[in-house]
């Protein structure tokens, strides 16, 4: 049975676009239907993730080079989709440093580091949505998906400031745009394999003389209910999802898609 996810035509916002759960989420909308513009810094890298993306699904995929710590790149970013494609229906926030910029005790942290991440990660993501909201609200339709992380639910690392106020975020703007059609969530994904991860796992295994798939057992499989890591359409599969008409009854709500990584309960 082929599921019509309402799709077809839907323009949509992706940041972090280049790689990883970014671009399948990109690829997964195209096949869906949208026409999708992917959004990064490094505009040679970004441009080869859009040609990749084109030739695969056959969709309507534009690049446009953006620095979500900067309003002026975000609202060029989302100027650049309305011209084109003449709206925005959805935006799906990806871009940030995958596992932070600080993961050392508080004693250790560098300040300047944190407010990178802050900035890139939870202020970025609030830059893009302001930008698009007006938008959706032109449109009575919108989706916005903020890809966030388990941090937000642990003590483990500094860089959880930004995932948990990045739930606080996404409850609060969709009480706000709830009335207009428009839905917000928040994803937080477990250890996905991804280009960083694997180039991040590779180096574990080299500093400790190793093999990568030790590492990928110990940090990924067996902590997990699933025992193995996620690949990156299982994650960007959930946000289609909530992009799409099927998940038009779930709004700020925060879901771990994470293989059972995670070990809490909430009621």
């Amino acid at each position: 049975m082929n599921l019509d996810l309402g799709l077809d035509g839907k323009v949509a916002v992706i940041t972090g676009g280049g790689v990883g759960i970014g671009k399948e989420t990109a690829r997964k909308l195209a096949l869906a239907g949208a026409k999708v513009v992917i959004a990064a810094r490094t505009a040679s890298k970004l441009e080869a993730a859009a040609e990749d993306l084109r030739q695969s699904t056959g969709g309507e995929i534009i690049a446009v080079p953006t620095d979500t710590t900067s309003k002026e790149s975000v609202e060029a970013l989302v100027a650049a989709a309305v011209e084109r494609f003449g709206a925005v229906h959805i935006l799906v926030n990806c871009a940030a440093a995958p596992g932070g910029l600080v993961r050392n005790a508080i004693e250790e942290a560098d300040e300047d580091a944190l407010m990178l991440d802050l900035n890139t990660k939870l202020f970025g993501y609030f830059r893009t949505a302001k930008a698009c909201v007006p938008h959706m609200r032109k449109a009575g339709w919108g989706r916005i998906v903020n890809v966030g992380g388990l941090t937000a639910r642990c003590t483990e690392a500094l860089s959880g400031m930004r995932n948990t106020a990045l739930v606080h975020f996404t409850k609060t703007l969709s009480d706000e745009v709830g009335k207009d059609g428009i839905t917000v969530n928040i994803i937080h994904p477990g250890v996905t394999r991804t280009e960083h991860i694997e180039e991040w796992f590779a180096e574990m295994a080299a500093e400790e003389g190793t093999t990568f798939d030790a590492i990928v057992e110990r940090e990924a499989a067996a902590p997990a209910a699933l025992r193995r890591m996620l690949e990156v359409e299982e994650v960007a599969d959930p946000i289609v999802f909530l992009c799409s008409k099927l998940g038009s009854g779930i709004t700020g709500e925060s879901i771990a898609v994470d293989g059972g990584l995670s070990r809490a309960v909430f009621l």
